[in-house]
């Protein structure tokens, strides 16, 4: 009887599940939703993933072109691009970017660190007035900071990497001022208890705890200032600090456009930015376990 019972349940499901049995009217619409979506990531991927494919192989081509095709191996393009000026530009924006990066981040830290501890009068008011200052596009300001430099003869790569500090500073603020709020303050108070100074809590007790909140404004300031265009090409006025930006557009403004240099070239001032990136990964990957662990 029971059997009996449970065979037209049993068919219903076979039916469903078949391949030729029915399906539902909505089947049909979302199987073509999904591989529309699917059509529209694939394209979406490629427009990517073409370019970075053609960085590549034009690299290595000593017949290269702005088409994407199977180049003619060689790696004369590395060596034209660094004997033209090339290795002194990544110098500069390495220096630019170290220099930009050790100032907002120490200052960022600093500052996120009063914010968060301290009680500063008319703190609510400034937080908001530095996330305002987050959406502001700094390069409108270049004009007005142009002027001040040349008054003050400093259109060079230092005062420049000062310029590109600011302008990572507002968002370093927000991004260790989160960081440092979940940081147990009970920690700061037991140093203190011991007479530990409050150069001794940032030292010792702070900065190891925030070290990968510190990582990743320091990320921030470092590709911010490294990938900067505008600052380097108007406040730096000698050709022996030219950076990485301003050298690939020197290779585009050319009369005679060497493709391959130029794909050799920008392959070069990438590799810094993903090596910080594989650099730091496991950092964060402990902060990230840190701060579950301080939360639990």
């Amino acid at each position: 009887m029971a059997q009996e019972l449970t065979q037209p349940k049993i068919r219903k499901a076979v039916e469903l599940t078949s391949p030729t049995g029915r399906q539902s009217p909505g089947a049909g619409k979302r199987t073509k939703a999904v591989l529309i979506s699917n059509i529209g990531l694939v394209l979406f991927g490629a427009a990517f993933l073409l370019p970075l494919l053609w960085l590549v192989l034009a690299s290595v081509d000593s017949q290269a072109s702005f088409a994407l095709k199977i180049p003619h191996i060689t790696l004369g393009n590395f060596r034209q691009a660094l004997a033209n000026g090339g290795t002194d530009a990544l110098l500069n924006s390495l220096v630019l970017a170290l220099v930009a990066t050790l100032l907002s981040t120490t200052a960022a830290s600093l500052a996120a660190y009063a914010l968060v501890r301290h009680r500063i009068p008319w703190k609510g008011p400034f937080l908001l007035f530095v996330l305002f200052l987050t959406a502001i596009p700094m390069s409108i300001l270049i004009i007005p900071v142009y002027e001040m430099y040349v008054t003050l003869g400093w259109l060079s790569i230092v005062p420049s990497a000062v310029f590109l500090a600011v302008t990572s500073l507002p968002y370093e603020i927000w991004l260790l001022k989160n960081y440092i709020e979940a940081l147990p303050e009970e920690l700061e108070e037991a140093a203190r208890v011991e007479n530990a100074s409050t150069s001794q809590i940032l030292l010792r007790i702070v900065l190891p705890l925030a070290l990968p909140g510190i990582g990743a404004a320091a990320i921030f300031g470092f590709v911010n200032a490294w990938g900067s265009f505008i600052v380097p090409l108007v406040l730096i006025s000698s050709s022996s600090q030219t950076t990485g930006p301003v050298a690939i557009f020197n290779f585009l403004a050319a009369s005679d456009i060497h493709y391959g240099d130029l794909a050799a070239f920008s392959l070069l001032y990438s590799i810094p930015i993903f090596l910080i990136y594989l650099g730091m990964s496991r950092l964060f990957v402990g902060g990230f376990v840190l701060r579950g662990a301080m939360k639990g």
